[in-house]
Parts: C-alpha cells; sequence; structure tokens
C-alpha cells in the first residue's frame, strides 16, 4: 500500500505545536492546586460575596431583610399548624368511615373505639365520642387519667363550629375535631394541642420576636376573660396586647398574607407579618421591635467574618485531607503502583492525572495482551465473566464445551522476577498438585478438573459452586448462629477429613476458601497451593499464610501439617459463633502476637448462646499444642452428633451483598517472618 504525501507545512505546524503543548502542561496547575481553587470558589466565594456585602449594610436594609424573615417565619409556622389540624381531620373522618360505627353501641364498635384510642394516645388524642344527629353523645371512649378526662369534657363541651373548635382559655390547648357519619351523626376526637406551642416557636426569628397563633374570638364569651375579641390558641406570648391593633385587624380579616411596619402599643416601632392557616379561621402573627434590626445588623457582619475565617481554615484542612485521600494515592498508583508494574512512563509531560490516564492505557493494552495469551492455553474453556481477585490469583467462571458444564478458572501468578529461575519447578508442582488435589472426591471438596501451564502463569479448571465463599457471608451477617455454625463446622471437617486421609494438607482454612453454594453444598478449596508456592519459592526464616490463621507451631518455624488445619478450623468457627477473629491486630506483627499470647477471649462471653460442647470443641482446635487438637475426622464425628440431637441442617438462605463494609478489616495470603528464639519477648509485650 502507497502512503499519501504529507500536506504541504504539516511538519513545521507539529514542530511548532509540540513546544506549545508541554509548555501548557507545564503551565497548567497540578491536581492539588486545581483540588483547592475548586474548595475556594465552592466554599470561599460565596462567604466573601456575602460578607463584603454586609459591610455596607443599612438599617433600611436589614429591615427589609427582617421583614423576609418574618414572613418565612409566619408562612413555615402556619403550614405546620395546617399539617396538625389535617392529621387530626384525617384520623376522625378515617373513624368515621368504619362500618363498625354503623351502630355505636354494638360490640364491634366497642372494641373499635377501644383499640383506637389506645392507638391514637400518642398523637395526643384523649377521647373518642359518637354523637346522634341531634348532637347527643351515644358512646364515648376516653383515656382513665383524671386529667385527661377534664380536659376532654372542656373539648367536648364546645359549641358546634365546623370540623375543628379550640377550647376558650384553656392552658394547655384542646381541640375538638369532628367527622360526620354516613348514616347520620359524627364522631368527634378531643385532642392535646399542646404541640402547638412547639410549633409556633420564632427559632428563625430570635429570641426578642413573638410568634402567636389566634383565631377571631366571639365577643361575648370573651369579654369577661380576655376582653378582646381575639382567642390566643398557642405561641410565646398567650396575648396579643403587644401586637399592633391594626396588623391584628388585617391578619384575622380574611384569608390573606401580610407584612409591614406598624405603630406598637407603645409608639414603637414594630416589624411585623402574618399569614393564614389553611383549612381555618385561624392565622400565625409574628412581631419584633425594629431597634432589634441594628443588633441584628452588628450580629451578621460579626458571624460573617468569623464564617469567612472558618472557611479558611476548613478550605486548607479539605486540600490535606484531598492530598492525603487523593492526590497522594494517584501519585503513588501512577507512579509506584499500577505504573511500576506495566512500565509507566515517569517522564511524560503533565500531572497526576495525565500520569494515571497513561497508566490505565498501558494497563488496557496489557489486558488485551492477557486475554490473546488466554485464548492459546486455554481453547478448551471458554472465560464468561471475572469472578474475583486475590494475592495469589484471579478467578473467573468459564465454560466446558466439551462437557457442557461451568466451570471456575483460577489462575496463579507466576509472573514475579524472583520466581522465574523456578517457573518449571513451580508449574510442576501445579501439575502434582492438581493430580492429587483430583484424587480428593468427596462432597466437601472443591473437585479439580485440570490444570494448564503458560509461560506466565497457570490455570486451574476445578468445580463451579454457585454462591458465595463465608468471608463475604460474614461480612453481612457478622456472625452466625450456632444452629448454623454446627452443620457448616462438620462439613467443612469432613473435606478436610478426606483430604488428610490421602496425606494432602490445605495450608491455608480460612473463611474464603468455604464456598457455599445456593443448594446448601459447603465445599473447602484450593487444598494445597499456598503449601506448594511456599516450598517453592521458600524463604529462609519465613512462613507462608493468612495472618491470624497460621498455628503458633509454624510462626515458631516447625513446619505446617494436619494439625495447622485444625488450628484454622478452630479460628474459624470462632468468628462465625463471636463475629470477631481470635487472633487480631492493627497489623500484622499484632497478629503474630496475639496468636502467640495464648490468650482467647472465652466465647461464653462473646456468643452465650453457644453449646457448651461447641465452645469446648473450637477452644480445644485453637490449642497452642498440636497434640491437643482433635483430628479433622473427630470433630467431624463430634459436630455431626450435635447436629443429629439438635436436627440441624445447612441453609445458605438470602445471598449477602456484592461488597463488604468499608470497615471491614482483613490480611492476605502473604511471607511472615518465623520468631523463632524471639517468643518471650512477644508475650511479655
Amino acid at each position: 500500500m502507497t502512503a499519501l504525501p504529507e500536506p504541504a507545512g504539516a511538519g513545521r505546524r507539529r514542530r511548532l505545536s509540540a513546544p506549545l503543548r508541554r509548555l501548557g502542561a507545564r503551565l497548567r496547575p497540578k491536581l492539588l492546586t486545581r483540588v483547592a481553587l475548586a474548595l475556594a470558589a465552592v466554599g470561599l466565594l460565596p462567604v466573601a460575596i456575602a460578607s463584603f456585602g454586609l459591610v455596607d449594610i443599612n438599617r433600611e436594609a436589614m429591615e427589609e431583610q427582617v421583614l423576609r424573615t418574618h414572613i418565612l417565619a409566619a408562612q413555615t409556622a402556619a403550614s405546620r399548624v395546617a399539617a396538625f389540624l389535617d392529621t387530626r381531620t384525617a384520623l376522625a373522618h378515617g373513624l368515621a368511615s368504619s362500618a363498625a360505627l354503623a351502630d355505636p353501641r354494638s360490640p364491634a364498635a366497642q372494641e373499635l373505639l377501644g383499640r383506637e384510642i389506645r392507638a391514637l394516645s400518642d398523637l395526643g388524642v384523649l377521647a373518642i365520642a359518637v354523637v346522634n344527629a341531634r348532637g347527643e353523645e351515644v358512646v364515648r371512649a376516653q383515656l382513665a387519667d383524671p386529667a385527661a378526662k377534664r380536659r376532654a369534657q372542656a373539648a367536648f363541651a364546645l359549641p358546634a363550629a365546623g370540623a375543628v373548635a379550640v377550647a376558650p382559655g384553656a392552658l394547655p390547648p384542646m381541640l375538638r375535631v369532628e367527622a360526620p357519619l354516613a348514616a347520620g351523626g359524627a364522631v368527634r376526637l378531643a385532642c392535646d394541642a399542646s404541640a402547638l406551642d412547639d410549633i409556633v416557636v420564632p427559632d428563625e426569628i430570635g429570641d426578642q420576636a413573638d410568634l402567636v397563633l389566634a383565631r377571631p374570638g366571639d365577643q361575648a364569651a370573651l369579654a369577661a376573660r380576655a376582653r378582646s375579641p381575639v382567642q390566643v390558641i398557642g405561641g410565646s406570648l398567650r396575648s396579643v396586647a403587644t401586637f399592633p391593633a391594626n396588623m391584628v385587624e388585617s391578619a384575622l380579616s380574611g384569608h390573606l398574607r401580610g407584612a409591614g411596619r406598624y405603630a406598637g402599643p407603645r409608639g414603637e416601632l414594630v416589624l411585623g407579618a402574618y399569614a393564614p392557616v389553611a383549612g381555618s379561621d385561624w392565622a400565625v402573627l409574628s412581631r419584633q421591635p425594629s431597634r432589634v434590626a441594628d443588633a441584628v445588623a452588628r450580629r451578621v457582619r460579626r458571624q460573617a467574618a468569623l464564617a469567612l475565617g472558618a472557611a479558611l481554615l476548613l478550605i486548607a484542612a479539605l486540600s490535606g485531607l484531598a492530598y492525603a485521600s487523593l492526590v497522594r494515592p494517584i501519585r503513588q498508583l501512577a507512579g509506584g503502583g499500577i505504573g511500576g508494574v506495566i512500565g509507566n512512563d515517569k517522564s511524560s509531560i503533565g500531572d497526576e492525572i495525565d500520569a494515571l490516564r497513561n497508566t490505565f492505557a498501558a494497563l488496557r493494552r496489557g489486558l488485551v495482551d492477557r486475554q490473546a495469551l488466554a485464548d492459546v492455553f486455554l481453547g478448551r474453556y471458554q472465560v464468561i465473566e471475572f469472578l474475583a481477585a486475590g494475592g495469589m490469583g484471579t478467578i473467573f467462571r468459564g465454560w466446558d464445551p466439551k462437557l457442557r458444564r461451568a466451570v471456575a478458572l483460577k489462575t496463579v501468578r507466576l509472573g514475579d522476577d524472583s520466581l522465574a529461575d523456578q517457573r518449571g519447578r513451580l508449574i510442576a508442582s501445579l501439575m502434582h498438585e492438581a493430580v492429587a488435589g483430583a484424587r480428593v472426591l468427596h462432597p466437601n471438596v472443591v473437585a479439580v478438573y485440570d490444570v494448564e501451564d503458560a509461560p506466565e502463569g497457570a490455570f486451574i479448571a476445578m468445580e463451579f459452586v454457585d454462591g458465595v465463599n463465608l468471608e463475604r457471608l460474614l461480612w453481612q451477617r457478622h456472625r452466625l448462629s450456632p444452629a448454623q455454625v454446627i452443620p457448616l463446622g462438620a462439613g467443612i471437617a469432613r473435606g478436610l477429613a478426606a483430604a488428610h486421609e490421602l496425606g494432602i494438607v490445605h495450608s491455608d482454612v480460612k473463611p474464603s476458601n468455604v464456598l457455599l453454594g445456593r443448594d446448601g453444598a459447603i465445599k473447602v478449596t484450593d487444598f494445597g497451593i499456598a503449601g506448594l508456592i511456599a516450598a517453592v519459592a521458600a524463604q529462609p526464616g519465613a512462613v507462608f499464610g493468612t495472618p491470624g490463621f497460621v498455628p503458633p507451631e509454624s510462626l515458631m518455624g516447625s513446619g505446617y501439617g494436619p494439625p495447622g488445619d485444625l488450628f484454622a478450623l478452630g479460628a474459624v468457627l470462632y468468628e462465625c459463633l463471636t463475629g470477631t477473629r481470635p487472633f487480631v491486630g492493627k497489623d500484622v506483627t499484632e497478629v503474630m502476637r496475639a496468636t502467640l499470647s495464648r490468650e482467647i477471649p472465652p466465647i461464653e462471653r462473646r456468643a452465650p448462646e453457644a453449646p457448651p460442647e461447641l465452645a469446648a470443641l473450637v477452644m480445644r482446635l485453637l490449642s497452642h499444642q498440636p497434640a491437643d487438637r482433635p483430628a479433622a475426622a473427630r470433630v467431624a464425628l463430634e459436630l455431626d452428633r450435635l447436629a443429629a440431637e439438635r436436627n440441624l441442617r445447612w441453609s445458605l438462605g438470602v445471598l449477602p451483598p456484592e461488597a463488604p463494609p468499608s470497615s471491614w478489616t482483613s490480611f492476605e495470603l502473604q511471607w511472615m517472618p518465623t520468631l523463632t528464639g524471639t517468643l518471650p519477648t512477644l508475650v511479655q509485650e
């Protein structure tokens, strides 16, 4: 194919643009600088604008702001009062719609009223009465408290005045709510309205402001009490005498909202607002002396200055947090993490985002190459989907087209430079291990089907278990009941016993290596993988395993045998019963110290419901002396006996979520230094 000629001048333009791109990349702010500028724009700029605007604030502008605040406070309180009334009205209508009240004297009606008065007492309903078409009371259900009876009687004694009536002068206020019955008559509720005082509280406008809930009153009825045609229901003041008369008249004259400056009873200027309560003739009034506006203005200026300083400190703190939690990890990931693994070009021009973009581009190319390689040496199996990744390799769900069955495909990573000269030996050991694992034909052991090798790794084809592993189940449920632990432990012990009979040691028993199927299967997986890697890639003075599940004798350099699997089984069952691991710490060293300290919190303290026989068996498995631990077959026999006596069977139930909680901490399979000769020091610390 003949290449097309380059357009005239293209090379010169490219040579000129390259230095400009490099200059632009150098001048572009780094990631931390951009984060700080973004935080300043979002957090500091609005505060700064508000602060500078408040410096020149004048009294008139402050009064306008106070008026708007009072309008908002009055409207908010009116809406909350309307919601309070709507709730009680809905209760009355709900009762009135009940078919049982067609005959108020029937047993069904009596039972309904008794049940409802108990249920509605939390909402302040003190009594429920049913009246006939003439307004005569037919039946009543009320609380037994004498004070509640007196207050309910005052509410029921009110003359008929629509759906809602309020007892004048009652402290605390009482409401009577009424709803008509289909057959004639009505249901009446006597309700405690004390909550209205809490609703009409001037929190938004300061303690020098007053809010009051009022309604037009009966002049004749109120002449002997308040000498005012206004009935005060609730609020910060029980009288509207401090409110300007023309403001009160406007508020109660109709369903209108309003605000303005009024002359107070003593001639002072008052700022006020009012709002009607929907569905009633009530209104909320709000007032405040205008002199308070000056004090508010000074206070706002002072608070604005403090807010500006706090915003500066917060931006500095958030910038530091962004560096620690975002910028530094990205730099490490681009430079020494993924970039170090796949060969990221550290000399490239740009900031951390550019470096990370280049890193993931290279990673994407590497994944494509690995997939092409997988197509070659996994010709028999089709890779369906990714399942999980761990410290030793990756697990995929696959399909065997010849035998038409699902399989699990596990990679064992061999690409580390330290293993390059031993790769052939390790692959041969894997082949031998697969053959040995295939000999373990047991319902509680994952069957091994095949092993394929390649220059950079090995793949093991094994039985696919549709479900989850025990670690993920514990992420969701925290711990299991003894009725679940007994059959679960029996299944694990049976699988270990079958392998031990053939001379196969697992070497890494832990919750993530116990697979639980949807069909109730309990299967142990990854037999011997950790042991063979430790043997081939042996490191003098070190032990290979998962911290918290490695037995004390292995930590002391005495190797790993079947008793080590039983110790790890004890740690698994302890975690299942108590929700915590027997040996914990902030790092590997602390976990090793805990394993060697011989101090294990008793199971009875954390799981008192556990049977004593089960707790004793788990503690024997956690014994520091290998000879004191019962064999796997003996453990299976004991747990099967406990399960048979209690008629227990294992069931997975609802599967846990995909992701563990962020507070979960765990350790990967790793090398740990043996502690020969240092045990006394560790135990005494």
